[in-house]
């Protein structure tokens, strides 16, 4: 059930990744936009109020005054976004007083503008962004005109937007959670029913050949004790314990997914059973003229199920014994970091590629077939094992070099 489970959060991650991408995207390039729509209007509005030597007035206001229509008074030049707050400062350099002309002498002095005229004016850039205000420069052998436009509105505008930008993709990505939920559960239902016809034939088959396995084994020792040694007994013997080591693996196997989300987690002396369990290798090593090392830290408390972990424990060690070169040497460590408890089995021999590292927990996958078959392994422990740890809330991973060393590293 955890890899339909996995499945499922994996279709839902795809779904939100791309409207996410979608999204972003779109109102990404809306805002930009918008950005780059107001300063291109502020240049604009720049031209013109330098163009016009800071008279803003539009041709009708003009003709008005120069007919003597109306009295001298400031006017509101307008554009897209409304009212534009503008300062124009001319600063001769003859001595002679600057000129400034602004509508926003109600927010600025006419110090302040003079002020800040002059700062912007002796920067390096002739034209940018200050506080909110674009800002243009001109330089000639009389004088230097600084034209100011303030943005804050429509900067203001525009945080406005990107607000409402991302409060539509929290939105959109709340909504497409929910139905992507209910969705997922649709796609994945014929995955998940392949899944549980696969686990249900597989322990269906398990329990319906060890009854014949048992039989065939039970008369292969009748026939041994009546007829003696035989070479076809012994092959038989031989390849009814493979089926029965095979059946069991798979049993294993269905009964971990069956049973993984209620296995009964409770707290003991992981260092005990890591000890207990290498002690019963050390014969089997020394036997084979092996080295067999360990290296335990006493009293690592662990709360998981412990059958388990010893099961796990069995699996690495017999699997470092069995693949390790000759007089090659197996290694058992368990320490902790932290809060982490790292149990390791290290052995010399054959080694791993590199290629295999991502395949080696597959069930049936065999690194080496003709070594398989001599240890009498079917691709299936090391799955087990990776099944174990997971249910323990914990990982297995495997380093190693080709033809040097091999390690699996446990992490709980």
């Amino acid at each position: 059930m955890n890899m339909i489970k996995k499945t499922q959060y994996k279709f839902i991650a795809i779904t939100l990744s791309a409207i996410l991408l979608v999204l972003m995207i779109i109102l990404g390039i809306l805002n930009l936009g918008v950005y780059a729509g107001i300063i291109y209007g502020a240049k604009q509005d720049i031209e013109q109020i330098r163009d016009r030597k800071g008279f803003i007035f539009n041709d009708d206001t003009i003709n008005s005054i120069l007919n003597g229509d109306s009295a001298f008074n400031m006017p509101n030049i307008m554009n897209a976004s409304g009212k534009i707050a503008y300062m124009y400062v001319k600063i001769n350099n003859n001595g002679i007083s600057p000129l400034i002309m602004t509508n926003m002498s109600d927010t600025y002095s006419s110090d302040e503008i003079y002020y800040l005229a002059e700062m912007l004016a002796s920067g390096t850039v002739d034209e940018g962004i200050y506080n909110n205000m674009l800002y243009e420069v001109s330089k000639n052998d009389l004088s230097t005109t600084i034209v100011i436009i303030d943005l804050s509105n429509d900067l203001s505008l525009l945080s406005t937007l990107v607000d409402l930008s991302a409060a539509i993709i929290i939105f959109s990505l709340i909504f497409v959670f929910v139905f992507s939920y209910f969705l997922s559960k649709w796609a994945i239902k014929p995955v998940k029913n392949a899944f549980e016809n696969q686990k249900r034939f597989i322990s269906d088959a398990s329990h319906e050949l060890k009854t014949p396995l048992t039989v065939i084994s039970a008369n292969a020792d009748v026939l041994e004790s009546e007829i003696g040694d035989n070479k076809w007994l012994s092959n038989i013997k031989s390849q009814s314990s493979l089926m029965s080591g095979l059946v069991y693996d798979l049993l294993d196997l269905a009964k971990l997914d069956e049973t993984k989300d209620e296995m009964i987690m409770q707290e003991f002396d992981l260092s005990s059973v890591v000890l207990s369990k290498a002690l019963e290798f050390e014969c089997t090593a020394f036997e084979n003229h092996k080295t067999f090392e360990q290296n335990i830290k006493e009293n690592i408390k662990f709360k998981g199920n412990e059958d388990s972990i010893k099961h796990l424990v069995t699996i690495l060690i017999d699997n470092a014994i069995k693949h390790s070169d000759v007089n090659g040497l197996i290694r058992v460590t368990l320490t902790t970091d932290g809060n982490k408890k790292i149990f390791q089995v290290y052995n010399t021999g054959n080694g791993i590629k590199n290629d295999e590292k991502d395949k080696i927990f597959n069930r049936f996958y065999r690194s080496d077939q003709s070594r398989s078959k001599e240890t009498g392994g079917y691709g299936l422990g090391l799955a087990i094992a990776k099944s174990i740890a997971e249910a323990n809330h914990g990982t297995i991973s495997v380093d190693g070099e080709e033809n040097q060393w091999v390690s699996f590293t446990v992490i709980l």
